[in-house]
């Protein structure tokens, strides 16, 4: 590691990405998938990228991420839906009890 992220713009390495330029990429997905009529999406990534995903999901904004964010664990499962209203949750975050 080269230098400790203090904020979404801090990179780790040199020729890492930041926590905003993550979010960047992320948003047109995240838009093409809320915008989607399918009933279950199934999304695979790493922690980092679901932190960010989640706080996009919760509707903060990415320098919310600089203040406390939700972590990932690799090969947790979460399960977020929205209702009928469009008031979003988070139900489960990163469970592991199917491994036992």
């Amino acid at each position: 590691m080269e230098m400790q992220e203090k904020t979404v713009d801090d990179r780790m390495f040199s020729d890492a990405e930041s926590r905003r330029d993550e979010w960047n990429r992320l948003e047109p997905f995240f838009n093409e998938i809320m915008s989607s009529n399918d009933e279950n999406i199934i999304i695979v990534s790493h922690g980092d990228l679901l932190s960010v995903f989640y706080t996009m999901f919760l509707g903060l904004s990415v320098e919310t991420i600089n203040a406390g964010e939700i972590f990932g664990l690799a090969g947790g499962v979460s399960h977020m839906f929205e209702n009928e209203k469009g008031k979003r949750f988070i139900k489960r975050i990163s469970d592991m009890s199917y491994i036992k």
